[in-house]
């Protein structure tokens, strides 16, 4: 039998992604879902699944006072707090209020669905993993921002990463959108640089996959295209800004800095 999940979480976005993700396993199958605590509590008896997966950060009634609730009503149900916050501080309230697990969401395409069987099969194992790599104490480098540039064309990746690391970024590369998902669920970046065309696949897609990651850690997107009819759409989207090919390595390292010092700024 599938193994019964209910997703609670108030971004219709999210839920709409995770469903996508879960549902491409044989053995999940999504029975419910909640916007918000309140909504969560009434549907949970007569939904009886196996495993809750919950945000933290919800308007109402949050996360954290929703999970005892909860495990007072379905004692045996398996709980995953999850969130964009990955805090020593917010994993240890999770797991005080009644969670068995604490994922951050930066790392759920590699954590969550091993987390979900663990917990059907009785284990209890925590899963936590920095949303950011922990530096290196040996490593002289400088504190630096995160680039990903998201560019399926390898010259162009060659050429914008050069020009980046020159002026002192840590770059990421990714040629195609397994790649940056993968990158994404590693790191916080401060700019992704985004190309819409990626063979077959669209920059665009991933851009509403993690619109509210981006939006929760001050991620700053570009978008980038040689058609120019997209920068409505990448505006109406979210983008901060749109970059028309050809880009002039001069244009692309100057908005970089502006964007970064804007970061500063506003931090």
């Amino acid at each position: 039998m599938p193994i019964s999940v209910m997703l609670v979480d108030d971004s219709l976005t999210f839920l709409r992604a995770t469903i996508r993700f879960l549902e491409a396993h044989d053995d999940i199958v999504i029975v419910g879902t909640a916007n918000e605590g309140k909504e969560a509590l009434v549907q949970v008896e007569d939904l009886q699944p196996q495993i809750i997966l919950i945000d933290l950060a919800m308007p109402g009634l949050p996360g954290l006072e929703t999970i005892p609730r909860l495990r007072s009503i379905m004692p045996d149900v398996g709980i995953i707090a999850l969130t964009v916050m990955n805090t020593n501080s917010f994993r240890q309230a999770a797991l005080e209020a009644g969670a068995d697990i604490f994922i951050p969401k930066s790392t759920m395409r590699t954590d969550l669905l091993p987390a979900i069987r663990r917990l059907v099969q009785g284990g209890e194992e925590e899963v936590t993993e920095p949303a950011v790599p922990l530096p290196d104490p040996s490593s002289s480098e400088p504190d630096s921002r995160h680039i990903l540039i998201m560019e399926d064309n390898a010259h162009l990746r060659r050429l914008f990463s050069k020009a980046l690391r020159a002026s002192d970024y840590k770059v990421y590369t990714a040629g195609t959108i397994q790649e940056a998902r993968d990158l994404l669920a590693q790191t916080r970046f401060d700019i992704m640089l985004c190309d819409i065309h990626m063979g077959n696949d669209r920059g665009t897609d991933l851009l509403s996959e993690y619109a509210d990651v981006f939006a929760t850690s001050g991620t700053q997107i570009v978008m980038v295209s040689g058609e120019s009819h997209y920068r409505d759409m990448c505006e109406q989207m979210g983008a901060d800004f749109f970059l028309e090919k050809p880009v002039a390595i001069g244009t692309l390292v100057g908005l970089v800095d502006r964007l970064t010092a804007r970061q500063s700024f506003s931090s």
